[in-house]
């Protein structure tokens, strides 16, 4: 066997295994998605169909889950079946999409807790629309994906992407973008939950800081991992980017817990402190509206619907 043989055969041995590996986890993070909407759809008709009231959050929950349910149909098509190259393009499309929507409902859940601040709404859309601009920057300046760089014996389906390292760095530094936005979102609740624990040591702002820190914590680990992998697997590897449809999954999947669990009121418990409203002394004036909110929440009175449709 001479070494042009040996040359295919080695390159045929690591793309099918690198092909099954990428499936495998593709095949995952689909698994993750679906199971996760049959468990929470009671939830769901229970606290948003059933409530048949209409407001930002409600729509955007909507967008989110069904785009997020419906939309990974074609690619589930272009990993497992052999269609049109082109399809690639629309997976690239909707992973954008899907974060870009993603990002608006974090926006939206920080914008309220900060009592609408007008400042802290500034700097979001300076993050986001920033983040976006970078995103594409590094897509558009990017050349096409190309078809497989080796010469392999068999054909096979999925995403077959092979990029270059240079288009690889390019689809981590937008990324690294997103993630950036993800670590603003969490630094923000995370000060915020710290300033206002005190008057609220229970309930729903203990739940919002709980599950921003699982959700940042997870996306993290999948970030990092996808960045890793565009950075350091060889050019023309089916391995670049493995991780993105289980990070645009996890993305859209614990967004709607975000805001299921919010509207859970049994996850939600009473411990207010001696200092808060039974004492002389008034919360923090710059955290009224996130106050009121929490405790109508916590009460669950007939009024309190009018404030919930904020989350």
């Amino acid at each position: 066997m001479n070494s042009t043989s040996l040359s295919t055969q080695a390159a045929a041995e690591y793309w099918a295994s690198s092909v099954r590996f990428n499936n495998c986890l593709t095949l995952v993070g689909f698994t993750v998605l679906y199971y996760d909407y049959i468990l929470t759809l009671f939830s769901e008709i229970e606290f948003f169909w059933k409530s048949a009231s209409i407001s930002t959050v409600s729509v955007l929950f909507v967008i989110i889950r069904y785009y997020g349910v419906i939309g990974p149909i074609p690619l589930i098509l272009e990993y497992f079946a052999d269609l049109p190259e082109n399809l690639q393009t629309y997976h690239q499309a909707f992973a954008i999409s899907s974060q870009a929507i993603v990002a608006v409902m974090l926006v939206v859940r920080t914008y309220a807790l900060y009592d609408r601040s007008r400042r802290i709404l500034a700097l979001l859309i300076v993050t986001h629309v920033g983040g976006a601009i970078a995103c594409l920057i590094t897509i558009v300046t990017s050349r096409s994906p190309i078809n497989t760089i080796t010469p392999l014996p068999f054909t096979f389906f999925g995403c077959d992407l092979s990029l270059t390292n240079e288009q690889g760095i390019h689809l981590a530094l937008a990324w690294a973008a997103m993630l950036w936005f993800d670590t603003t979102i969490f630094v923000l609740t995370l000060v915020q939950a710290f300033r206002v624990r005190r008057y609220f040591p229970g309930g729903l702002l203990e739940i919002m800081f709980r599950d921003g820190t699982i959700y940042y914590g997870i996306l993290v680990a999948s970030n990092v991992s996808n960045i890793i992998t565009f950075m350091v697997t060889r050019s023309g590897s089916p391995l670049k980017g493995m991780d993105t449809t289980l990070t645009n999954v996890l993305s859209t999947t614990l967004t709607s817990r975000l805001i299921l669990n919010i509207r859970d009121p049994s996850l939600r418990r009473v411990e207010r402190t001696t200092t808060g409203w039974n004492d002389t002394t008034a919360a923090p004036t710059t955290t009224g509206y996130t106050l009121t909110q929490i405790e109508a929440l916590d009460i669950q009175t007939q009024s309190s619907e009018d404030h919930r449709d904020w989350f």
